[in-house]
């Protein structure tokens, strides 16, 4: 089976129409999202509405969690800020929605265990960055392919005991390049492959200056950090 796998969309429902259909031409059989559905973008509600629609398998991210618990401590002030504004105009059955999700999820593919978590096994809200990576996440969890989120740069590290693997951000990318990161994984083989997706950043910008969100979280998309 082909399964598709994205992380931190972020309220970027233009950017997540394009990675869908991405995924649809390559005929994936299910989505993996490795957390933050929300945040920093202007469209909570069509983005969560897409998730149902599509049936996308999510863990919660900690905007996510900030959604349902209004706390902002350790945002950044930009962060703080959409967070707020999300939670204003967010639909009560969509917050629901978000509430229902878990830390962790795994799922059993062509006898392949692969585990979800936004941050890291031992903190869910750690930044694991490529650098960083090692086997002993694989351990912790007792998995085959391990699939993290939250830093917003796609790596893939393989090991002997199985593979690692941040798809990047769907709506907000942090390692040059603009584009939606995904990746697509081949459950039969083992083999993952990391692909990006070209999206009318302009329109999103203009949206969200138009909603009145910072300025610096809009522009930033322009260039990928």
């Amino acid at each position: 089976m082909l399964i598709g796998i994205i992380a931190d969309v972020h309220s970027n429902a233009v950017a997540l129409k394009a990675v869908l259909s991405a995924l649809d031409a390559l005929c994936v059989g299910k989505i993996l999202h490795a957390g933050d559905i929300i945040g920093y973008n202007p469209y909570p509600d069509e983005t969560i509405e897409l998730f149902k629609k599509n049936r996308i398998i999510s863990i919660l991210g900690n905007h996510d969690r900030a959604l349902v618990t209004g706390d902002v401590f350790g945002f950044n002030p930009y962060a703080a800020t959409a967070l707020e504004w999300t939670r204003s105009v967010t639909s009560p059955d969509n917050v629901g929605y978000i509430a229902g999700l878990k830390n962790i999820e795994s799922i059993i593919e062509d006898a392949k265990r692969i585990v979800m978590v936004h941050g890291s096994p031992y903190d869910f809200d750690e930044y694991v960055c490529p650098e960083n990576v090692s086997s002993d996440l694989l351990s912790a969890v007792n998995c085959d392919i391990l699939v993290l989120g939250h830093t917003h740069i796609q790596f893939k590290k393989e090991f002997p005991e199985g593979l690692i693997v941040n798809p990047g951000s769907v709506g907000q990318p942090r390692d040059g390049n603009p584009d939606a990161a995904f990746a697509v994984l081949d459950t039969e083989s083992g083999k993952i492959e990391m692909k990006r997706a070209a999206y009318d950043i302009e329109k999103v910008i203009e949206d969200m200056l138009a909603a009145h969100l910072p300025e610096k979280l809009a522009l930033r998309l322009r260039v990928g950090r």
